[in-house]
């Protein structure tokens, strides 16, 4: 049993040029998840793009004030989950996100002038701890029993075996 919860991900980033190029228009979800197999790169591990958590499961009284899209926060944020028995997983495989990276390139909280707020607001932390493959689960598509679906389960990444 999993407990209180927290669903992370990393994000696939897709040039807005190349999408203008190929004449990509989204109207249907699959055309998002074309766009993203055919043009798209998965992000870095230390870069997670998506949180999910219902809100009385995440010990937000231990969180310092940081600002979202600027450097170290998503990793302090998975971090200080697992540090307070929060289980996190990784839900990369199983559920897209596309991220549409225009002129400013995939790190442009990088370049603002605050980018060091988070690390100054957080102080010492171990930011290794809070990437995506820190997760303690992750998920993945299966066929289901009657061969003819497929389901996404949850997998315990410290015994690499046996579904959730």
């Amino acid at each position: 049993m999993l407990g209180r919860t927290m669903v992370i991900g990393q994000r696939t980033n897709v040039l807005l040029d190349k999408l203008r190029r190929n004449d990509t228009l989204f109207y249907q979800p699959d055309d998002v998840t074309a766009a993203a197999r055919q043009l798209g790169k998965l992000f870095m591990t230390c870069a997670e793009d998506y949180f999910f958590i219902a809100f009385n499961d995440f010990p937000w009284h231990h969180v310092a004030d940081v600002v979202i899209g600027r450097p170290a926060y998503d990793n302090y944020m998975v971090g200080l989950a697992i540090q307070q028995n929060v289980s996190v997983v990784d839900a990369t495989k199983t559920l897209l996100a596309l991220h549409q990276t225009g002129s400013d390139g995939n790190k442009a909280g990088h370049m603002n002038r605050d980018k060091s707020f988070n690390l100054a607001a957080i102080g010492k932390f171990n930011y290794n701890s809070g990437l995506s493959s820190s997760a303690q689960y992750e998920t993945k598509f299966s066929a289901a029993k009657d061969h003819n679906t497929t389901q996404v389960v949850v997998v315990d990444r410290r015994r690499r075996s046996g579904v959730i």
